[in-house]
């Protein structure tokens, strides 16, 4: 890893791992269906904007890395990630609430299950996307030398993409959580990482 371009990354990591440990947080009290409109739209409001900082600085970690094929999939897989969540987290933290508004019988029923299968369809396909680029930004940080940030993120990526491909689990509450918490454990750990060396660096 070029030491400039490292040296750069001392914010960013910051930023990556206070982030990432804000959202496992709101994950951690994510509401549940007697919850109120007020503490969903926050909840999910709060974790969109996590999400924003997160393909930002996986893009400054790619251009430290080096642009090849492999740092390009893995920003390019992290980001659809990324995409996937807003989209499903926006459905499920406004959509879904304002439909709950209306008065009983104005909505018909099978309006509100359509808006959640289209959040879990956009879950799991961002949560495996997600995953992917996560392991594949662990790959680049193995060649890179950093073998244990590099080989903890293949595993925080590869394991939740495995389970839910193979149908082992999904993105209900339980399933959503394991993935979602192994996927920003790993990006806290990361941030935490890069902080640290660009530090030493400069």
């Amino acid at each position: 890893m070029e030491l400039e371009k490292l040296q750069s990354l001392r914010l960013a990591g910051i930023l990556l791992a206070a982030t990432a440990l804000f959202a496992a947080l709101l994950m951690h009290n994510h509401p549940h269906g007697g919850d109120g409109a007020g503490i969903i739209r926050w909840v999910h409001g709060g974790l969109l904007a996590m999400i924003i900082v997160q393909p930002a600085v996986l893009a400054l970690l790619g251009r430290a890395l080096g642009w090849n094929m492999l740092t390009a999939l893995a920003l390019a897989s992290f980001s659809f990630g990324s995409l996937g969540a807003v989209l499903a987290g926006t459905i499920n933290g406004f959509v879904v609430p304002t439909i709950a508004a209306y008065p009983a019988g104005e909505i018909g029923p099978g309006v509100a299950q359509l808006a959640w299968e289209m959040n879990q369809a956009l879950a799991t396909n961002g949560a495996v996307a997600a995953g992917l680029g996560i392991a594949l930004f662990g790959a680049a940080l193995w060649r890179a030398s950093w073998r244990v940030i590099g080989a903890l993120g293949v595993l925080a990526g590869a394991v939740p993409a495995a389970l839910l491909v193979a149908g082992a689990t999904d993105m209900r509450f339980y399933g959503a959580m394991f993935t979602y918490i192994t996927q920003l454990l790993w990006l806290a750990g990361l941030g935490g990482v890069l902080a640290r060396e660009a530090g030493r660096a400069g």
